[in-house]
């Protein structure tokens, strides 16, 4: 992985058997890949951002909801992981979906992707905004905390015409914040820190919901954290 011009007899094997001359660049390391593929999926932002909502919404069992998405999540990457073992070619889900359903489906399939990449997009720097302007010191009026995603979209698309070296090390910046405050921060937080009991996790926390917490797994919470 970390030779740009050298790869495996399998998987050229492979490619020679779609039709398909391999020429991808691969000049990131494994490392590398999984902290841009870590970055870009963001579980930690998601997790950030949807807390509060999910809290407010099902009380203290919301926390077990996370382990739901997880063991979903867990399926997906299963899936996706026997996909790319038997098409091992570049280009993401449109070649994919040609050879698994035909071309006219792997149009739209890509169509979609390109739609919902622009959504996610929008919206990571749209939640990042608030926090950013947080640090800052500025108010998170409306102007402000736009004016900051707009900010952030540049910044990033900026980063992704400079080369791929560049991408490489501020995925792995971005994926080393991440490691740290999710379970060195976290982690000291919930041991020296915590101010409510385990048992709380448990407790509603709601009037409307009594003493049961089935309202912790409605689909509100549940399918923001999946998605």
């Amino acid at each position: 992985m970390d030779h740009p011009h050298i790869s495996s007899a399998e998987d050229d094997a492979r490619l020679a058997a779609l039709g398909v001359t391999s020429d991808f660049d691969r000049s990131m390391s494994m490392l590398e890949n999984f902290a841009l593929g870590f970055t870009y999926l963001s579980p930690v932002v998601g997790v950030y951002t949807l807390f509060d909502a999910s809290l407010h919404t099902g009380g203290s069992p919301m926390i077990w909801s996370y382990v739901i998405a997880g063991i979903g999540q867990f399926l997906v990457a299963l899936v996706f992981g026997e996909v790319v073992s038997q098409f091992p070619i570049s280009g993401g889900i449109y070649p994919w979906s040609r050879r698994l359903v035909g071309r006219k489906w792997s149009w739209v399939t890509a169509w979609v992707y390109v739609w919902a990449l622009f959504s996610t997009i929008a919206a990571v720097a749209t939640g990042a905004a608030p926090f950013l302007a947080l640090l800052t010191g500025a108010p998170s009026t409306p102007l402000i905390t736009t004016a900051i995603a707009l900010g952030l979209i540049i910044f990033s698309t900026a980063c992704n015409l400079v080369g791929t070296k560049l991408l490489a090390r501020v995925a792995m910046f971005g994926f080393v914040c991440e490691l740290v405050g999710a379970l060195f921060v976290g982690g000291y937080l919930l041991a020296f820190h915590r101010v409510n009991s385990l048992a709380s996790l448990l407790d509603p926390m709601n009037g409307q919901l009594s003493t049961c917490f089935s309202g912790g797994f409605s689909s509100r919470p549940v399918l923001l954290l999946w998605f």
